[in-house]
């Protein structure tokens, strides 16, 4: 994976304005189910957001701002550690090792934020200013 891929956060400008109500009715509406992961509307002191799960630190978050939506990617150490190792992440790279090889188990994150984004992209193209 080049370095150009490494991204922190993507932003969709919208034609017209759209809630985050709205938008997280849209993904319920049109989620392909071969994009990993699952998503739930949060309410927190910060506003309200679409989170995603994480995986191997990883979870995207949307937000929308006026026709301004944001993916962002969160850094997730939350979970049970033994000796600083996360168990959950451990069991995830293990795994992604099996089935992709070694880079799989070092970019399985990003990647996972990746698909995430290339999902919303598809899922907006037709509000896309």
């Amino acid at each position: 994976m080049d370095k150009a891929k490494w991204k922190n956060v993507e932003k969709y400008t919208l034609r017209e304005a759209m809630t985050i109500e709205d938008l997280f009715e849209l993904m319920k509406n049109n989620w392909s189910a071969d994009i990993p992961g699952s998503f739930k509307f949060k309410k927190g002191l910060f506003g309200k957001s679409i989170a995603f799960d994480a995986f191997m630190q990883v979870q995207p978050k949307v937000s929308v701002k006026g026709n301004i939506v944001t993916v962002l990617r969160v850094s997730n150490s939350s979970g049970v550690s033994v000796g600083g190792v996360n168990i959950k992440e451990m069991e995830q790279r293990n795994k992604a090792a099996k089935e992709g090889g070694f880079k799989a188990a070092i970019t399985g994150g990003q990647d996972y934020f990746n698909n995430v984004c290339t999902a919303m992209r598809e899922l907006l193209s037709d509000r896309v200013a």
